[in-house]
């Protein structure tokens, strides 16, 4: 009579096998969902600063004279920046006006 099923070994090595990859695949997809978070995170810095020197120029001759501080409400309430959940209005930008480069330059506070 044959035996067609598999030992206790046999099943503890399968499973532990099986264990070990599941930990590498949660893993490298936590990692990747850090990377998206990473970079959408970039990406809402960069609209941000882009949005931030396009207002600077609506007021350069303010920005020019000195150095300007505005909050991300601001540029809401300019029609700059969309902001339905309230994710920038707290947010602080410094303009600041180089003469070097005939440019604003944009730093955000945080």
């Amino acid at each position: 009579m044959q035996n067609k099923g598999y030992t206790i070994p046999e099943l503890i090595i399968v499973i532990v096998i099986i264990g070990i990859f599941s930990i590498i695949l949660i893993n490298k997809t936590s990692y990747a969902f850090e990377n998206i978070d990473n970079g959408a995170k970039e990406t809402e810095k960069m609209i941000l600063i882009k949005t931030a020197q396009n207002y600077a120029n609506s007021i350069l001759d303010r920005v020019k004279e000195e150095e300007q501080y505005i909050m991300g409400k601001d540029l809401v309430d300019a029609g700059y920046l969309v902001d339905s959940e309230n994710k920038y209005s707290n947010i602080k930008i410094k303009l600041t006006y180089s003469k070097e480069s005939n440019s604003v330059n944009v730093e955000i506070l945080e």
